[in-house]
């Protein structure tokens, strides 16, 4: 019969640390550095506003259809960057003495379980395409990483698949969320180009040959200066925009990633390992939409080490009575203390 509290299973969220934020009970994970994510949803707003207020109602009379391309553009935007900050990356859980899935281990104390620490750090080695990896062994998550697994520190998990971790939405980058990622940085390039091309059609594009050109330019600033304000802000954010997305395109292609690319894991005579044979497979697999990889189930039942009565061993019996012994022992030392020093207080008052 096991000796344990009702109420000894707990959800692996409520115990489960880490840099991440978790959400409605389990039910939403996000970064570790939202005021980031807020920031770059700043960034984006501001000139998505000037441009309905101040752009849209020009535009809507003559191109309606520029407006309507508008709308759909910002909202996949807005759609691919939250669903990039709210999807698991491809966490690895940690393995820690806080939790543990299996009701029967949770029995053994864990102050008698006798473990070789070189069994922990053995090597471990894996063969794929006539390379041979030395899996890492990770301290802090106590697992072995697999093959492009890396730890974020910014969150302090292990992530498979790593790419890096993102300083504009604050979260990481990974397996199971870089297709949604990418998407983001292409559906933002495209609609910072068309932000700024639909600008400089409305400054420059109904001239007329019989006026001088620099009175309408001026002319049609006068009537609408965010126009100009648009292109410029456009202009400028889209050379680091378009140049990342033009980064990853080139990572994708080569089925690389952000942080095997940065730190040259691939400069060898036999090249990248995961790399397929053609350009539309490197991209059918990078971009593949992957649900089923996933190791973080923040609603699943665990069991709290803590809330279990753990059985009494032989060892702990002994240590039991050697402690039982000294208090008693004590005890017996203070009561004669006592009884000694009521002796002489009564022999004093007489």
């Amino acid at each position: 019969m096991h000796n344990y509290q009702d109420h000894s299973q707990k959800f692996f969220y409520e115990l489960w640390k880490t840099g991440n934020r978790i959400l409605c009970q389990g039910k939403l994970l996000i970064g570790s550095e939202n005021h980031k994510f807020i920031a770059s949803i700043v960034l984006i707003t501001i000139p998505t506003v000037l441009y309905y207020v101040f752009m849209a109602p020009v535009l809507k009379y003559q191109y309606l259809g520029i407006v309507i391309i508008f709308i759909i553009l910002n909202c996949l935007v807005y759609i691919f960057i939250t669903i990039t900050v709210l999807m698991d990356p491809g966490i690895i859980p940690k393995i820690t003495t806080n939790y543990e899935m299996d009701e029967q281990l949770i029995l053994i104390p864990q102050k008698y379980l006798k473990v070789d620490p070189q069994v922990l750090f053995e090597s471990k080695t894996l063969q794929t395409r006539g390379h041979q990896f030395k899996l890492k062994f990770c301290n802090t998550c106590a697992i072995y990483r697999p093959p492009r697994a890396s730890h974020c520190p910014a969150c302090d998990n292990c992530v498979l698949r790593f790419d890096h971790h993102c300083p504009w939405i604050g979260a990481c980058v990974g397996r199971r969320n870089y297709i949604y990622f990418y998407l983001f940085i292409f559906f933002l390039s495209a609609t910072m180009i068309y932000v700024f091309s639909t600008c400089l059609a409305y400054i420059f594009g109904d001239m007329s040959d019989d006026k001088d050109k620099g009175e309408q330019i001026i002319s049609t600033l006068s009537r609408n200066p965010y126009s100009l304000a648009l292109a410029i802000y456009c202009f400028i954010f889209s050379f680091f925009v378009v140049g990342l997305w033009g980064f990853h395109t080139f990572l994708v292609i080569t089925n690389m990633t952000t942080n095997e690319y940065l730190k040259k894991h691939w400069v060898i005579q036999s090249k990248n390992p995961f790399r397929r044979k053609n350009i539309f497979k490197n991209i059918q697999h990078v971009l593949a939409c992957i649900r089923e990889v996933k190791f973080l189930e923040l609603r699943q039942y665990v069991y709290d080490p803590k809330s279990y009565n753990q059985p009494i061993t032989q060892n702990q019996i002994n240590e039991n009575e050697i402690e039982n012994l000294n208090v008693v022992c004590d005890n017996q030392n203070n009561v004669a203390r006592r009884l000694s020093k009521q002796t002489n207080d009564h022999m004093e008052e007489q």
